[in-house]
């Protein structure tokens, strides 16, 4: 009978663990329906007070705290609406991330949508169980992407606990030094990769994010002068994210920037890029 009670016991073991998964990936996407609702209800500036983290990380232009730029700004009555169609979550549960496209009706919700594109935000899960933005970033392009619809990656909430190695500035040395960045990001793609670049709708999986990033690699003067700056965070299980600003100085000294975002997770014994965001810095 004690083979058989600790297979029981296993199998309850495993249940619980699962059922726990399922829930914080569940109370992650329902939190960012929740940011969502709240713009249209209370207005953008209360909804984002009130979802990002004290240290949240916006880009207005560039990297700056979400919070001090928000309650700064005016209230308005323009709309911005969101839905995510993809969601992961840690294998600790604490870090996930959340994105999906958006629209921005600025006369409000009986006007029209006149710009759209797709968002990505990192959350984080507070001691309490509740879920915060740790960071948000976007892009930009002509059409609508936004559904109602949602999936997971297979893997979510489950994989390695504790990998022995993390991404750090010298992985990031190893994509942004490349004089063309499909090159860089070749040995880092993870299969399901989303990437969002402006001016395109979002590049989904391996093979065809490499090969879009080598159609824009095209618009890239070879004879600049690549550097960047960067952040990143800790491992949160099998889950970890960077971000910070990509920069070309051309040969008459003027400078063009990106704001850029990965979230990476270990699968297959190496750190992939799941999620990657590179935008134009807007002067």
């Amino acid at each position: 009978m004690k083979p058989l009670a600790a297979l029981i016991v296993a199998f309850v073991v495993f249940v619980h663990v699962n059922a726990q998964t399922k829930t914080d990936l569940q109370k992650l996407v329902e939190t960012e329906i929740a940011f969502a609702k709240a713009a249209e209800a209370k207005g953008t500036k209360a909804a984002f007070l009130e979802f990002l983290s004290d240290e949240g990380v916006i880009f207005q232009p560039t990297e700056m705290n979400g919070k001090s730029y928000w309650k700064n700004q005016p209230e308005s009555a323009a709309l911005l609406s969101w839905r995510p169609t993809r969601a992961d979550i840690s294998s600790d549960g604490n870090l996930g991330y959340t994105t999906g496209g958006w629209e921005l009706r600025p006369n409000g919700k009986i006007g029209k949508a006149t710009n759209f594109g797709q968002y990505a935000t990192v959350w984080q899960k507070l001691p309490d169980g509740t879920f915060k933005a740790v960071l948000d970033i976007g892009v930009s392009f002509d059409k609508s992407a936004l559904k109602t619809a949602w999936d997971a990656p297979k893997d979510a909430g489950t994989g390695e606990k504790n990998p022995k190695s993390q991404v750090d500035m010298g992985t990031l040395t190893d994509i942004f030094s490349k004089k063309q960045l499909a090159s860089g990001y070749f040995n880092y793609l993870a299969e399901d990769v989303i990437v969002l670049r402006d001016n395109s709708q979002p590049f989904r999986g391996q093979k065809q994010a490499f090969i879009e990033l080598e159609k824009i690699d095209k618009n890239f003067p070879p004879e600049g002068f690549l550097n960047f700056s960067a952040n990143v965070s800790k491992n949160y299980g099998n889950m970890m994210y960077s971000w910070g600003v990509y920069q070309l100085t051309l040969k008459d000294n003027s400078v063009k920037k990106w704001n850029f975002m990965q979230v990476w997770k270990f699968r297959d014994k190496k750190w992939q890029i799941v999620l990657d965001v590179l935008t134009a810095v807007k002067n």
